[in-house]
């Protein structure tokens, strides 16, 4: 501490009346300095009431994490006479247009939302499975559904109120007879997610029962992180060290929703200990949901094929021969190009969103746009220079492109088809870069 540092007779100054003296003697707790003036006055002063010739003393700044703890932001609920208010924050690793799509499937809310035993929608329709499917209700302001609260209470009417995609989703909740509460969402997107905000209302002279059971109605957005599709948000860099294990994380599928399609056709088959054994939480969260709502509605997603061990689902040529990294790279080259309806129309979410995440990032000027990858049109495509030679070793392919990725050049890096090496020069060409800083 600069307290041991300090040698009697040091010269200070009094930071409140300007005035110069030397330490004569330092007394402890609570630390105080005697200082003699050239008048010889004699004064006490404490550390932050002085500066000391030599020393620099920085001031202590509180640094506030961008994302909380698990995400969780502020809860707070407050009732006055005949009007009752509460908010509660979370943050999402996610998209907004994942999340959007959460918040308005009004079908799945008895799973996260506290008080919902189930939710019907309110058409008029003679046919008698479509008063059962929320595919033929119209979300939009006006529209009705019903829930059916986890009492002995009939069901009750909710009506959208507010509806603004991605923005904004709100409706009128009411789970007893005696209270009605106004609910909405708000979406904001961050730099490593969104933030969903949601704000309850009542009034009226039993507005107050809006306060039972807080600290359950508290939880409901973490609830719902529990089972909602993560997206990584982390740099291109950092994302480095886990590019080895691409080739696992979706369990050899195509796409991360065939291999939540296949674990949900698995569970209704009574196969539960495939879907426990799944190691990603999410996609376990998403499986577990689909099949409780498999079971509601009846409604069962075609059972995708399994991949054979030793397999890859892309191997032929175009994007599919792309992998999940180079996919979402290509997407956002074309997508800042202009062309944002492929985008649109691909069929995984995760990389629709991981790629529209990136382009925000770049247009903001806080990361770099990657290079495109290159299409392969076979699977014997070379994508070493021309004057390399196919006899060339691992270990040499790997001195070259790390020495090449140092420069900056990770274009030929990144149109290796060998994705366990290609991970391999990438983490190597980081490491580098951190020893040498």
């Amino acid at each position: 501490m600069i307290l041991n540092r300090i040698k009697l007779g040091t010269s200070c100054t009094v930071r409140e009346t300007g005035q110069e003296g030397t330490v004569k003697q330092i007394y402890f707790y609570p630390t105080k300095y005697e200082l003699e003036f050239p008048d010889g006055s004699i004064e006490h002063h404490s550390l932050k009431d002085l500066e000391i010739d030599g020393f620099q003393q920085k001031e202590a700044t509180l640094k506030i994490p961008l994302v909380p703890d698990n995400g969780i932001g502020i809860s707070w609920n407050n009732w006055s006479p005949f009007k009752g208010e509460s908010k509660v924050e979370h943050h999402f690793s996610t998209t907004k247009e994942i999340i959007w799509e959460m918040l308005t499937s009004l079908e799945m809310y008895n799973v996260w939302f506290y008080g919902i035993q189930r939710a019907l929608p309110v058409i008029d329709t003679k046919r008698y499975v479509h008063q059962y499917s929320f595919d033929h209700l119209e979300l939009k302001p006006g529209n009705y559904f019903k829930i059916r609260p986890k009492t002995i209470a009939p069901w009750f009417e909710c009506r959208i109120m507010t509806l603004e995609k991605e923005k904004e989703f709100g409706f009128t909740f009411r789970n007893n007879p005696f209270m009605m509460e106004y609910i909405q969402f708000s979406i904001r997107e961050s730099d490593y997610g969104v933030w969903v905000t949601c704000t309850r209302s009542s009034q009226g002279l039993l507005s107050i029962l809006s306060q039972l059971n807080w600290n359950e109605k508290a939880q409901i957005l973490q609830n719902l992180d529990r089972i909602i599709p993560k997206v990584d948000f982390l740099s291109d860099d950092e994302q480095v060290n886990d590019s080895t294990d691409n080739t696992s994380q979706d369990g050899g599928f195509s796409s991360r929703q065939d291999y939540i399609d296949y674990a949900i056709n698995m569970g209704i088959k009574g196969n539960m200990d495939y879907v426990d054994a799944i190691p990603q939480k999410p996609i376990r969260g998403m499986a577990k949901a689909g099949i409780v709502k498999s079971k509601r509605t009846g409604i069962v997603p075609p059972c995708p094929e399994k991949p054979i061990a030793g397999t890859t689902a892309t191997s032929g040529g175009g994007i599919s021969s792309l992998s999940k990294d180079e996919l979402v790279a290509y997407f956002v080259n074309i997508g800042l190009d202009g062309d944002m309806d492929k985008v649109n129309s691909h069929d995984d979410k995760i990389i629709r969103g991981k790629a529209k995440a990136m382009m925000v990032k770049i247009n903001r000027g806080s990361i770099e746009r990657p290079p495109i990858p290159k299409l392969s049109t076979n699977e014997s495509a070379s994508p070493n220079n021309e004057g390399s030679s196919k006899k060339e070793t691992d270990e040499e392919l790997l001195d070259r492109l790390v020495a090449k990725g140092l420069t900056g050049d990770m274009e030929e890096i990144n149109a290796l088809e060998n994705r366990v090496l290609r991970g391999k020069i990438k983490s190597a060409v980081i490491k580098a870069k951190r020893s040498a800083k």
